[in-house]
């Protein structure tokens, strides 16, 4: 079947023709050695795919695990079995797709997760040295409320730097996402992150915003229902989550997002993006058969529908040898397959070939021919289809007698050939490993950096190509810093480990500023007065304010959405408004109060706030869900602020003695005991609820749980005294 032309089409309108009427000419494939059948039958190799890793001196391997719950390393020259290997997880089956990294003297230890959706009772997080040796087994701990738990952990571990330590992040079909020191399968502080629902997809992960430290890119199935303060929809998501486990922002999808995320400068501009497919799960859902891109911010920039399910990951790579990246996704109908090759920027069809099965597994992008372009290679339940890049005709058909549920690997072998290692069952149910090369091609030039060779990309499994372009740091997310600002009453701002777009301090002003609040998905920040006047500095915009209005009482907090499109303000007598896309969910200005409310904070989705008093009352609006109170009680000073925990959905308030009362959330110390220059005026949480920070009158600032101690402004000579932090 090489170089025939099979039932080739374009999408009408959209353009996409052959290059050439002539069909290219098919590389030379070479069956090198193969192992198997496997001793596996009825739990073959399915939606592991293989990996090069370097676990002896003699040379790279190929790794790769089965449903038996065995990992298998066979060297790439000779496929001989690596000393040690093939070792056994206990019977639990492996679907993940193992992934490596260099520790140990330049070998690889090697990272898997264990489980399944259809044996979701037992797995977890497993690493094993390059001698196959266990290194470190972490179970999947689930939350108390949680009525059908689950270990199992189907999604890949990708190998990244988090905190300053070498890590591996995944999520696991239960409710909890994990990422762990790789060196010991210990727990990172901030983590694990709350899912609410399985994921099956693997987190690409990669500096999005230039700011040095590395974030996660991932997708996640959804079911209707309410959940740590929060509404879910059914559907899916896209996340991005910063080191710490904090979110930087949501997407939801109304159908699940198994695809894992594949991220690069694709967006007009060479802006970052992020392209995924869908799911199939729920029946008539809008996203069904769709293949997404998002920018950096979780907008959506472009969707496509295409002629079946996109749970495979998509592929991110120069196809057509024009130097840009195009976006490659196979589809699977029930009962055959196509790929699609997108452009990224916009989504429109370059073109779309039928394959010879169903492909269930994801599409890789390697050079096998030497030309400018880049070939496809898809696993179907038919064989390996090999497809010219340029064109999508078919080159050949790599081991027609086996089904493949996972993706090739393509590497750059010891002679210095195309090698590519495919990894599926026969039809006895068995694994078969086998591994062709390509005469007389260039190994190191079919891997290159227009290239996707392997599923997610690369050994560690990081999704990502290419470099991030820089950006403002103005118009980056909050939640990608770990750092805080503060206030004082004469709109100055001091930044401390955040970017300073810009203050107040240099005008002259009709109202003291008395609130503080960054744009979560935007960057930048907002200012408000006492008056009702908002400042918008950075990616925040201006949505309105009270400052032409006359005020019973005065404004004294601010509050921003969780899209950062939006925030409330509060006046002291309970008043609440709101702007942009902040909902009203009622005040306290028609209540007769006890003491004057001194600050505002959302629900964790943002449907709802709490208002709390200088008494320690606290009242809750929307679905704010109320955790008690300390009003009624004798206080040593004043309540002068409120912060929620978004872990828990919970809330602290806070004294101008440094006291901190919890509510539904962790407690991690307070400056109760302490005798302080100046009082407290307002405190802050960090993005996954695990840390908060105080600032006093002064500019000093306190740092309890996970939350950095950046800087302060306590030993300067403030013009005005400190009125807010934000994170």
């Amino acid at each position: 079947m090489a170089g025939s032309l099979l039932a080739w089409s374009a999408v009408p309108g959209e353009g996409g023709s052959p290059a050439s009427a002539q069909a290219p000419v098919s590389p030379i494939f070479t069956l090198e050695w193969s192992a198997g059948p496997l001793a596996d039958q009825g739990q073959p190799i399915a939606e592991s795919s293989p990996v090069v890793a370097t676990l002896d001196g003699a040379g790279p391997a190929v790794v790769v695990g089965d449903r038996s719950g065995f990992l298998y390393a066979y060297h790439l020259d000779d496929g001989s079995a690596v000393a040690g290997w093939p070792v056994d997880d206990g019977g639990v089956p492996i679907d993940s797709s193992p992934s490596v990294q260099a520790t140990r003297g330049g070998l690889d230890d090697v990272y898997v997760g264990a489980g399944n959706a259809a044996d979701p009772g037992q797995g977890g997080y497993e690493a094993f040295a390059a001698s196959g040796a266990p290194l470190w087994f972490t179970p999947v701990a689930d939350p108390a409320s949680d009525g059908q738990p689950a270990a199992g952990v189907q999604a890949s571990l990708t190998v990244a730097g988090l905190q300053g330590a070498e890590s591996v992040v995944a999520g696991s079909l239960d409710q909890e996402q994990y990422a762990l020191d790789a060196s010991t399968g210990a727990t990172l502080p901030g983590w694990p992150f709350f899912t609410a629902d399985s994921v099956f997809s693997t987190a690409a992960v990669g500096d999005l915003y230039g700011t040095g430290t590395a974030d996660v890119v991932e997708g996640g199935d959804q079911t209707a229902g309410f959940a740590l303060g929060r509404h879910y929809q059914q559907g899916g998501h896209l996340r991005i989550l910063n080191e710490n486990g904090g979110l930087i922002c949501d997407s939801p999808t109304t159908q699940t997002v198994d695809s894992s995320p594949a991220v690069g400068p694709f967006l007009a501009g060479g802006a970052t993006g992020i392209a995924l497919g869908t799911g199939a799960f729920f029946p008539g859902a809008s996203d069904t058969d769709a293949v997404k891109a998002f920018d950096t911010d979780c907008g959506p920039v472009w969707s496509r529908t295409l002629d079946g399910a996109t749970t495979t990951s998509p592929a991110l790579a120069d196809v057509t040898g024009d130097g840009s990246l195009q976006v490659v996704e196979g589809t699977d109908t029930g009962s055959g397959g196509s790929v699609w090759v997108l452009d990224a920027k916009t989504g429109a069809t370059i073109w779309q070939q039928p394959v010879v099965g169903r492909v269930i597994g994801s599409v890789v992008v390697a050079g096998l021919s030497g030309g400018s372009s880049q070939d496809v290679l898809v696993p179907t339940t038919a064989g390996v289809e090999v497809l010219d890049g340029a064109s999508g005709v078919e080159l050949t058909v790599l081991s027609p007698d086996l089904g493949f549920q996972n993706s090739p690997l393509v590497t750059d072998d010891p002679d210095g050939a195309v090698g590519i290692t495919v990894a599926g069952y026969d039809g006895s149910n068995q694994g078969v490993i086998r591994h062709y090369e390509i005469l007389g091609s260039d190994g190191a030039g079919a891997v290159g950096p227009a290239s996707w060779p392997m599923f997610h990309h690369d050994p560690q499994r990081t999704g990502v190509t290419g470099v991030a372009p820089s950006q403002s740091p103005c118009a980056v997310p909050s939640g990608a810093f770990q750092g805080y600002a503060l206030a004082g009453s004469d709109g100055g701002v001091f930044a401390f480990g955040t970017p300073f777009c810009g203050s107040a301090g240099g005008l002259a002003l009709r109202a003291p500023v008395v609130g503080m609040a960054t744009a979560p998905d935007r960057g930048g920040y907002w200012l408000a007065g006492s008056d009702g006047g908002v400042f918008a500095y950075g990616g925040a915009a201006f949505y309105g304010s009270m400052g032409a209005v006359s005020l019973a009482r005065p404004v004294v907090g601010m509050a921003a959405t969780r899209d950062g499109r939006g925030y409330w303000l509060v006046g002291a007598d309970g008043g609440v408004f709101a702007f942009g896309d902040a909902g009203y969910f009622g005040s306290a200005s028609t209540l007769h109060l006890a003491a004057p409310v001194v600050g505002i904070a959302p629900s964790v989705d943002g449907a709802g706030y709490w208002l709390v008093g200088a008494d320690g009352g606290v009242f809750a609006y929307g679905d704010a869900q109320y955790f008690g109170s300390i009003s009624g009680h004798h206080l040593r000073a004043p309540i002068v602020g409120v912060a929620v925990d978004l872990g828990t959905a919970g809330y602290w308030l806070v004294g101008a003695d440094g006291g901190v009362f919890s509510f539904g959330a962790g407690f991690f110390g307070s400056l109760g005991v302490y005798t302080l220059a100046r009082p407290v005026v307002g405190m802050a949480a960090t993005t996954d609820g695990s840390g908060y920070w105080l600032v006093g009158a002064d500019g000093g600032v306190f740092s309890f749980g996970d939350a950095p101690f950046d800087g302060s402004m306590a030993q300067a000579r403030l013009a005005a005294p400190a009125r807010a932090v934000a994170p």
